[in-house]
């Protein structure tokens, strides 16, 4: 799996294709546009996605500092360049049930990551060392 610990049911994992690369306990600002309806001459609720109609939100990971090395150089490599890396194009976010399967997915398409930010670090503090990545993407989807 490459990483440190095994995931928990209220864990996400993060997959970089068929590699499981990190665990994180929260995931803030998953968002899918969409964008505006309408009623088409047959009555049909019709969505369509627009593009460049809506922005879409960074999502943020926090949890602790365990991922696998592949996951440190994925984030390293595309903050540095500022866009996905063609290689791997492709980000999933998964939650867990108590048998580790997974529930929900979210697939991340041309993600990468924008920042990374390390824990505050305390010499008498024994707690556990909390990183915060944000991610940007193109455009998501999701597996239920």
């Amino acid at each position: 799996m490459g990483v440190g610990v095994s995931p928990r049911p209220d864990a996400f994992v993060m997959d970089l294709g068929k590699n499981r690369v990190a665990i994180y306990q929260n995931v803030d600002g998953l968002q899918d546009y969409i964008g505006p309806k309408a009623v088409p001459p047959d009555g049909q609720l019709l969505t369509r996605k627009i593009p460049g109609g809506g922005q879409l939100r960074d999502v943020t990971l926090s949890g602790p500092m365990d991922a696998s090395g592949q996951w440190n150089d994925w984030v390293k490599r595309t903050a540095a360049s500022g866009g996905p890396d063609p290689t791997q194009p492709d980000l999933s976010i998964s939650l867990l049930d108590g048998k580790e399967k997974a529930v929900a997915r979210v697939n991340l398409v041309n993600a990468w990551a924008s920042s990374w930010e390390g824990p505050a670090l305390t010499a008498n503090d024994a707690g556990t060392a909390i990183e915060t990545v944000t991610l940007v993407y193109e455009d998501l989807t999701i597996e239920k």
